[in-house]
C-alpha cells in the first residue's frame, strides 16, 4: 500500500478529496483485518467521499460493467455477466486498474472459458456467488492456472455438493497458494469453519464456533491454511491482498 499512499501525497495539491479517499481506505481496510476498533467518523466521511468521487473515478467503465467500486483510493472493482467479462474484458483492464472481480449468470460450461483466460491472473479476488457452477463448474475452475495470485473466493451458493468440498480440499492448497478467504455458505456441503450466536452483552460474536470434519482432515494434511482460519471468517473476509 506504500504506492498508493506516495500516489495520495502526490496528488495532494490538485486533488486532495481523492488523495483524503486513498488514505482513509487504507486506514480502513488495515483496521478491519486487524480487528481493531473503526472511528465513526472516519468511517462517515470515508463513505461520504466514495459517494462522491466513484463515479468520476468509475467513469471510463460506464456502460461496460453492471457496478463499479473503489477500493483502497482506485477503482478496481467490478460486476458483470460472466459472458460480459470475456468479451469486455481486456478493453476495461485498459481503462482502470482490476483486481477484484464479481460475476453474474455464469453456468458450469462457462466456468471453463473464464477458468482458461489469462486475465484471471490480474485477480486478487474473484466472486462467483448465487451461480449454479456446481461440482463440474468447480473442477473447471480449480484447473484454472491463471488463479495463483487469488486471496479470496465467494462461492457461496453454488451448489456445490460433498464431492466438489472433497476436491476442493484436494486441490486448493496446490493450486490457490495465495488463497486467504473463501465464502462456501449454503451449498450443500460443510468446508470451512462457521460460527453461530452473538452475545448482546460482551459483544462477542460468534459464542459457538464449528469446524466441519473435512476442515479438520485438510488442516491435519496440510497443515494451517489461512482460510481454514475462523478468525479471518468473522471479520467479513477482510484479508490482506497483498497490493500496493
Amino acid at each position: 500500500m506504500g504506492l498508493r499512499l506516495r500516489y495520495a501525497d502526490a496528488i495532494e495539491p490538485t486533488d486532495p478529496d481523492h488523495a483524503e479517499l486513498i488514505r482513509l481506505q487504507i486506514e480502513y481496510d488495515r483496521a478491519k483485518i486487524a480487528g481493531t476498533p473503526i472511528a465513526p467518523e472516519l468511517s462517515r466521511r470515508m463513505h461520504g467521499l466514495a459517494v462522491t468521487l466513484e463515479p468520476r473515478l468509475c467513469a471510463g467503465v460506464a456502460g461496460l460493467v453492471d457496478d463499479c467500486g473503489v477500493r483502497r483510493g482506485f477503482a478496481e472493482l467490478i460486476e458483470l455477466p460472466g459472458a460480459d467479462f470475456l468479451d469486455r474484458g481486456s478493453g476495461i483492464y485498459r481503462r482502470i486498474p482490476v483486481r477484484h472481480v464479481l460475476l453474474t449468470d455464469v453456468s458450469p460450461d462457462l466456468v471453463g472459458e473464464i477458468a482458461a483466460n489469462p486475465m484471471l491472473a490480474r485477480l486478487t479476488s474473484l466472486g462467483l456467488d448465487n451461480n449454479p457452477i456446481g461440482d463440474d463448474g468447480l473442477r473447471a475452475l480449480l484447473a484454472s492456472p491463471h488463479l495463483r495470485r487469488l486471496r479470496w473466493l465467494g462461492l457461496v451458493n453454488c451448489g456445490i455438493t460433498p464431492v466438489g468440498a472433497e476436491l476442493f480440499a484436494e486441490l486448493a492448497p496446490r493450486v490457490l497458494p495465495d488463497l486467504r478467504f473463501v465464502y462456501f455458505a449454503r451449498n450443500r456441503a460443510k468446508l470451512v469453519p462457521y460460527g453461530a450466536g452473538f452475545d448482546a452483552v460482551g459483544g462477542q460474536d460468534p459464542i459457538d464456533v464449528y469446524v466441519p470434519e473435512i476442515a479438520e482432515r485438510i488442516t491435519t494434511t496440510h497443515g494451517p491454511l489461512p482460510w481454514l482460519d475462523p478468525a479471518i471468517a468473522w471479520r467479513g473476509g477482510f484479508v490482506d491482498f497483498g497490493e500496493v
